[in-house]
């Protein structure tokens, strides 16, 4: 049998189980039996075509399929298959961010202009862990332009070694409370592409996550936002330092 992963926000298509266990000979064979045991997760890994969402990556004992036979890699008895969005995480947080973290955020901004950066913030009771990472955007455009259409001054995608080490803090207790990156020469807003990516199955993925995100125009920080769902849309909410009247920049 082979162990395999679920991510929290596909939990609720297993009945809140985190691990599964399957038979099947590769890792398209064992989405389908996924599939069929659990109905709930149809189309949210996999779209009409049978083909990996550009926001779910899959690893076989911690390898990328892209980097081995993509659906059709070889699976075996004791093998471990990890499904992970793009960004992992949910808890609810007290705090939009700290001082401390409002400061790396701006700073990492400039640093990684004129492309976004990306990060998250971890947290697991009263411990919080800032896990800055790196856009691997510019590389999935080289290699697929049709797939993924925009580079890193548009777009960001949390490099798979990240994900990987979100996936590995989720199961140690931490859940990701702060999800940020920037906007390149653009307001600090939410947009269309961040709700699209912030649904899953046309339902918010991360409710009680917080959406952190920097403005940087001219490679100087000219703003600062954070966004909330309120059960209807993300709303934004104060960051203490920053700007705040409510509205869309």
């Amino acid at each position: 049998m082979v162990s395999v992963y679920i991510p929290t926000p596909f939990r609720r298509a297993t009945a809140n189980r985190d691990r599964v266990e399957v038979a099947a000979p590769d890792v398209a064979g064992l989405l389908d039996e996924l599939e069929r045991a659990f109905g709930g997760l149809k189309g949210l890994v996999r779209n009409e075509r049978g083909q990996v969402h550009a926001h779910v990556a899959l690893y076989v004992n911690g390898e990328a399929i892209d980097a081995l036979r993509g659906l059709a890699t070889p699976l075996k008895d004791g093998d471990e298959v990890s499904i992970i969005p793009a960004l992992a995480g949910g808890a609810m947080s007290s705090d939009v961010i700290t001082p401390d973290e409002r400061e790396v955020i701006r700073a990492q901004a400039k640093e990684e202009y004129p492309f976004e950066s990306c990060g998250v913030i971890l947290a697991r009771g009263d411990q919080r862990r800032l896990l800055r990472c790196r856009n691997a955007q510019n590389e999935l455009h080289a290699r697929d332009p049709q797939r993924y259409p925009r580079d890193a001054r548009t777009a960001y995608y949390i490099d798979p070694k990240d994900l990987l080490r979100i996936g590995d803090l989720e199961r140690e207790g931490f859940a990701v409370a702060v999800i940020y990156h920037s906007h390149v020469d653009a307001g600090a807003y939410f947009s269309e592409t961040d709700r699209r990516q912030a649904v899953v199955g046309g339902e918010p993925a991360y409710p009680s996550a917080v959406y952190v995100v920097t403005s940087v125009v001219g490679g100087r920080v000219d703003a600062m936002a954070a966004f909330r769902w309120n059960g209807v849309d993300f709303a934004p909410l104060p960051i203490p330092g920053e700007p705040f009247s409510g509205d869309k920049p």
